[in-house]
């Protein structure tokens, strides 16, 4: 089986770094790492304190919201921020098979399926928070790199990995002609991350504090949007290929 994904993934794994073929005690320590990397992550729904530092690469403004992103492991989660003067700033809502984004400043909404275009963070999302690392192990990476390919297709480069005594990586994220990276480091009292789309150049940093204790309203989860009416605005096409945080009016 080893030998199978290392020839139908060659291309995966040489864009993601040159792969080995690995001994059987190299593959089984691998699926135990990506296994213990996983665990790390909480498996009930939860709620964090977040704050955002955007770059936004048309503009090259730069923008920060606070607020709090909420998760249902497995199934979807939900981040709302605002900014300096209280207004709402950002909406972001994902699940596995949807997802859409509003910010309310400049009245735009964007929505999509599985597939989102070039530079919105929804592979990452899915990635990071609703399944965290998820897909099955393709191959190891020469410096012991677990290459994953992850339940969109999409091919994730998992290296640095560390799990004390706060759990790290560091994840390059590629689909079609899309690169993603990501990297985080997070501990009982919360941690950071950082993403940078390659193709788009938006990037973001992003601290979260301790998990809350109390859980999230499970009404957080559904779609708070009306298809229907976003698409009588027109305010879907952006989901075709809009540029990130584009106006869409």
């Amino acid at each position: 089986m080893r030998a199978i994904a290392l020839l139908a993934l060659a291309g995966c794994a040489s864009a993601a770094g040159p792969a080995v073929n690995p001994t059987q005690a190299q593959w089984d320590d691998g699926l135990r790492r990506l296994e213990a990397l996983r665990a790390t992550f909480p498996k009930s729904a939860y709620t964090q304190p977040v704050t955002v530092d955007f770059r936004e690469p048309y503009t090259r403004r730069r923008f920060e919201g606070r607020g709090a992103v909420g998760v249902d492991p497995g199934r979807a989660m939900r981040m709302i921020l605002v900014g300096p003067a209280g207004e709402p700033a950002l909406d972001v809502w994902v699940t596995r098979d949807a997802w859409r984004m509003s910010v309310p400043a400049i009245h735009l909404v964007r929505r999509g399926g599985r597939d989102a275009p070039d530079g919105m963070p929804i592979g990452f999302f899915r990635s990071w928070f609703i399944d965290p690392l998820g897909g099955h192990l393709l191959a190891i990476g020469r410096h012991d790199d677990l290459v994953v390919r992850d339940g969109e297709g999409g091919t994730l480069d998992v290296s640095d990995v560390a799990l004390a005594p706060r759990t790290s990586a560091h994840v390059r994220r590629r689909k079609a002609r899309a690169t993603e990276r990501f990297a985080f480091a997070m501990g009982k009292d919360g941690g950071t991350a950082s993403y940078v789309s390659e193709s788009t150049g938006l990037a973001a940093l992003v601290k979260l504090g301790p998990v809350q204790s109390e859980p999230p309203d499970p009404q957080a989860f559904e779609d708070p949007g009306d298809p229907r009416s976003e698409a009588e605005r027109g305010d879907e096409r952006g989901a075709r290929g809009a540029k990130p945080f584009e106006d869409g009016r």
